[in-house]
């Protein structure tokens, strides 16, 4: 009799100890991913890489003792904008152009200068804070919009022509989407003109001017 008792109390506890092993094993596991981004905007090669030092290249021009003019493009099939949309939910940005260094930039050859908001005519120098003349144009309307990957147009439409004028018009829209945009999305603009006016007499030289692209 204490022979059985015994087999059956061994049986007993490996019953209860399979049983908690089937309770704790599972034959399913979860995976996770996360995917990450922001509002951006950057400008491209063809093959959608970043360029490294993007830059714009305005034509030469003759010394001139009048005013002239000089014209360029920005966003070429080798330096093109890109806007990117990683948001699902928010359809509405608007991407624009202003000088990097703020309402008081101007051209420059490290000795002399020339203004880029400067409303006076003929490329006078004006009221505003500094003693140079000048004044760029700029003219998104003519450019060309282009979804990337598929990515529609539909409500993603470019900007108007407009100047910089120290004090009123320290940035220009360049490109706009509103309600009903595809989100998310990305977008190519190219083909937007530059018109740049050079006061009379200006030193010759190399001027440079920075300019900083944003998307909000």
């Amino acid at each position: 009799m204490r022979k059985l008792i015994t087999v059956i109390s061994l049986v007993f506890a490996v019953s209860v100890l399979t049983g908690v092993l089937a309770a704790l094993a599972s034959d399913t596991t979860e995976f996770s991913q996360s995917i990450t981004g922001s509002l951006d905007v950057q400008i491209v090669d063809a093959s959608g890489n970043t360029v490294t030092s993007p830059g714009v290249a305005f034509p030469s021009k003759a010394f001139s003792m009048t005013y002239q003019a000089s014209a360029a493009t920005l966003g070429t099939s080798s330096e093109r904008m890109r806007i990117t949309n990683p948001s699902g939910t928010t359809d509405t940005w608007t991407l624009n152009i202003a000088a990097t260094s703020g309402a008081t930039a101007a051209w420059s050859n490290g000795t002399n200068y020339y203004d880029y908001n400067d409303s006076t005519a003929s490329a006078g120098d004006g009221v505003d804070t500094d003693s140079y003349g000048g004044q760029m144009t700029i003219d998104p309307s003519v450019g060309t919009i282009a979804g990337v990957g598929g990515t529609a147009t539909t409500n993603v439409s470019k900007g108007t022509s407009d100047a910089f004028v120290e004090g009123s018009v320290s940035s220009i829209d360049l490109m706009t989407a509103a309600a009903g945009a595809p989100k998310p999305g990305q977008w190519d603009l190219t083909g937007t003109s530059l018109s740049q006016t050079i006061p009379g007499a200006q030193t010759t030289g190399s001027y440079t001017l920075n300019m900083t692209l944003t998307a909000t």
